[in-house]
C-alpha cells in the first residue's frame, strides 16, 4: 500500500484540487431573477451589488481634498465649530519683508531671525510653527507657508505675508489681497491644530502700542484696575520707531478672550482703540 505521504499521491491530491477549484470558480449559467429558487437568485445578484458597492467607495475615495463645502470642514472665520477638524479662515492678507520695512534679519516670535525670502508668515493665534495653505481668492494661486511669527496688529487683516510668499501669490506690487487659509501638514495636505501646543500657550489682548513713557503707564494702571494683570512687549514698527506693545491678561480659551477684549474696547472706545486677540509668545 502506498503511503499517503508519496510523491504520487501527492500528485493526484494535487490535480483533484486543482479541479475542484476550477468547478468552484466557474461562473453559473445565467438565470431569470426570481426563477430557480433563492440561492440561484443570490448567486445572481451578488456579483452585482459588489460592483455597486467597489463603485460607491472608489467615487468616496478620489474625491479632491477641497471639494467638501466650508462649512462642513471645521473652523469658519478663525472660530472653531468642531474640535478635530482644520482651521479655516477668510480675510485681508498683507506681506512684510520689503526692502525698506527693516523687517529683515529681525528675530520673529518663534526666535528665528526672519528672512523675506523663505516660506513664513505671520498669523496672530495660530500654533508656531504650523503649517497653512493660502489661497489668493482673486487669482487662485495657492502656496504652504509655515507661521513664525505674530501679527498683523492693523485693523482688517488676518494674515502677513513673507516677501516670498506674496510674491508666490502674485501680490506683491497691489500689496494686500483676500485670501482663505487652512491648516495642512508640511507637505499641504489638510490636517487639525496641535491642541496641546495651543493651550501651552495662552492667549491675551495687545491692546495698544505705545511709544510715549507717560501713555504707557496711564494706560497700564487704566487696565490693570480693571482686568488684572497687564505686560509690556518690545517691539519695532514698520517705520522703525521702538514702542512697547500693552497687553492684558492670559486665557486658556479663545472665548474668554473675546468677552475681555470686548469689555476692553467699550471702557476705550473714546480713545480709538481695538483691541486684537494674540498669543503670549
Amino acid at each position: 500500500m502506498t503511503s499517503p505521504f508519496h510523491p504520487t499521491n501527492w500528485s493526484q491530491a494535487c490535480v483533484s484540487w486543482i479541479h475542484e477549484i476550477q468547478i468552484a470558480f466557474d461562473p453559473p449559467a445565467p438565470v431569470e431573477p426570481g426563477r430557480g429558487g433563492i440561492l440561484r437568485l443570490m448567486r445572481w445578484s451578488t456579483p452585482r451589488v459588489a460592483t455597486l458597492v467597489a463603485l460607491s467607495f472608489t467615487i468616496h475615495c478620489t474625491r479632491p481634498p477641497g471639494s467638501l463645502p466650508l462649512a462642513q470642514t471645521g473652523y469658519r472665520n478663525g472660530t472653531p465649530s468642531q474640535e478635530g477638524q482644520a482651521y479655516l479662515e477668510e480675510g485681508i492678507a498683507s506681506w512684510y519683508g520689503g526692502n525698506d520695512d527693516g523687517f529683515a534679519g529681525r528675530p520673529t516670535a518663534s526666535g528665528e531671525i526672519f528672512d523675506p525670502d523663505q516660506y513664513t508668515c505671520a498669523h496672530r493665534t495660530l500654533p508656531l510653527g504650523s503649517f497653512v495653505e493660502v489661497e489668493n481668492l482673486d487669482n487662485h494661486r495657492r502656496v504652504v507657508l509655515r507661521v513664525n511669527d505674530r501679527g498683523p496688529f492693523m485693523k482688517g487683516r488676518i494674515l502677513d505675508l513673507s516677501k516670498r510668499g506674496a510674491q508666490e501669490l502674485g501680490i506683491v506690487g497691489q500689496g494686500t489681497s483676500r485670501v482663505r487659509l487652512r491648516s495642512v501638514d508640511a507637505m499641504g495636505l489638510p490636517t487639525t491644530l496641535d491642541l496641546a501646543a495651543s493651550q501651552a500657550n495662552p492667549f491675551v489682548i495687545q491692546v495698544a502700542s505705545l511709544s510715549d513713557p507717560n501713555n504707557i503707564d496711564a494706560l497700564t494702571n487704566e487696565l490693570e484696575n480693571t482686568f488684572g494683570i497687564v505686560t509690556l512687549q518690545n517691539a519695532i514698527t514698520r517705520s522703525g520707531l521702538s514702542v512697547k506693545r500693552v497687553r492684558v491678561g492670559s486665557y486658556t480659551t479663545r472665548q474668554d478672550a473675546e468677552q475681555a477684549a470686548e469689555r476692553i474696547a467699550k471702557l476705550l472706545k473714546d480713545r480709538g482703540v481695538e483691541p486684537f486677540i494674540t498669543r503670549q509668545r
